[in-house]
């Protein structure tokens, strides 16, 4: 056996190796072949033996006992981007006192929309899609969390209720989007070690979904600023999304527990696919193997 990964997840994703749509999944079934074992650890309090970790935890923030658990090994794929929280990762973003007078967005500072915790715990109750439903169904100052495809947009920060600025479940953007006639843009940088992979694309609703857009670029150069803003937080392998308006980097979002993009067997899907799973060779030789 050439080396061994330990996949550290969440209570929630039992399946992450074999039924998920995680980039990971796919990256596991390439290296099986190359002589690499993974193996899943849900406990923090589980260490199992192996050259490397993978923390893939798909929650805003690493808790301490997974970040305890993640320093047990010599090289970590994401040891250091645990807070990806949009008062981290997010630019532009925008308060009372500012002088923007621009739109701006309102969004969760949790990642995906404030659900991102959905499956962290380990009680299974808890992991029912009908307590998510309830969830979702409360107002938004209740329940914190609002649709990634839906967060609200305001012609200017007058428009955001009073409300939003002093609860920290939230942040306040500037709404900088890309524009091609009346479709907006979005760029999307994959990354897995050396490995990278960006595309634009354009959709006709101002939030463009991963799934949900249709023409697609591939970009082969990418922004000094971008790859700095990589190695600032320490994203090893995930996605940024941003835009580039006259000149200036906007990122919206950052996500380390990465999906490939689109529907199951998309074109789109297997570049990122093909061009990602290789990556795992930059840790294989940092740990030695």
């Amino acid at each position: 056996m050439r080396a061994t990964v330990a996949v550290v997840t969440a209570p929630g994703h039992p399946t992450l190796l074999t039924q998920s749509r995680y980039l990971v999944r796919h990256v596991a079934d390439y290296w099986r072949e190359h002589d690499v074992a993974f193996e899943l650890t849900t406990d923090p309090s589980n260490a199992p033996v192996a050259d490397l970790a993978w923390q893939h935890l798909d929650a805003t923030s690493v808790d301490p006992a997974y970040r305890r658990l993640l320093a047990r090994y010599p090289v970590t794929i994401n040891g250091k981007a645990l807070d990806i929280s949009k008062r981290i990762v997010a630019s532009h973003l925008v308060l009372p006192g500012d002088d923007w007078r621009g739109p701006v967005i309102i969004k969760t500072n949790r990642n995906f929309g404030g659900r991102a915790e959905d499956w962290i715990h380990r009680w299974r109750v808890l992991h029912h899609p009908w307590l998510h439903a309830l969830q979702d169904a409360l107002p938004t100052r209740l329940s914190g969390r609002i649709d990634p495809a839906t967060y609200p947009i305001h012609t200017s920060k007058a428009g955001v209720p009073n409300w939003v600025w002093n609860d920290r479940r939230f942040v306040v953007q500037r709404f900088i989007a890309e524009r091609q006639g009346e479709l907006y843009g979005i760029r999307r940088l994959f990354v897995l070690g050396d490995r990278e992979f960006a595309y634009l694309a354009y959709g006709p609703k101002p939030i463009v979904q991963g799934d949900d857009n249709g023409e697609w670029t591939r970009l082969r150069e990418l922004p000094d600023a971008l790859r700095r803003f990589r190695s600032e937080i320490g994203l090893d392998c995930g996605k940024i999304d941003y835009c580039e308006v006259d000149g200036e980097l906007v990122v919206y979002d950052v996500n380390p527990a990465v999906s490939a993009d689109g529907p199951e067997d998309l074109d789109l899907q297997r570049q990122i696919v093909a061009e990602l799973t290789p990556g795992l060779e930059t840790f294989l030789r940092a740990a030695g193997r």
